[in-house]
């Protein structure tokens, strides 16, 4: 089951000449998105940048507007913003208890 994260963003995103700050963001679906997100980026060693174009993939929405979304939308968010949708990638991308014991358990019968 595909996990979902809300939040809201403190400034917002324009859309349709609205402000729009409710989002909703998926986790990341398989390996291959955090490879092109890599590509995107130029490596991983641009963290920064890596983070924004993973974060382009997993954003549903933001209010009225629907993904995909681009990088270059990312790149025109206000820092505190960006930092709201850091947060929701953080808590997505962590190990669940249950995924955690099933990986501690699986292989060692």
């Amino acid at each position: 089951m595909e996990r979902i994260q809300e939040g809201t963003l403190p400034h917002g995103f324009e859309y349709k000449g609205h402000l729009q700050t409710e989002f909703k963001m998926r986790e990341v679906g398989n390996a291959g998105e955090l490879f092109d997100a890599e590509i995107e980026a130029g490596g991983v060693e641009n963290q920064l940048a890596f983070n924004g174009a993973l974060i382009a993939r997993q954003l549903l929405s933001i209010g009225d507007c629907k993904g995909p979304f681009s990088i270059e939308q990312i790149r025109k968010m206000k820092p505190a913003d960006f930092q709201a949708l850091r947060v929701a990638q953080g808590k997505l991308n962590s190990v669940q208890p249950d995924a955690e014991n099933e990986a501690n358990t699986s292989g060692s019968k």
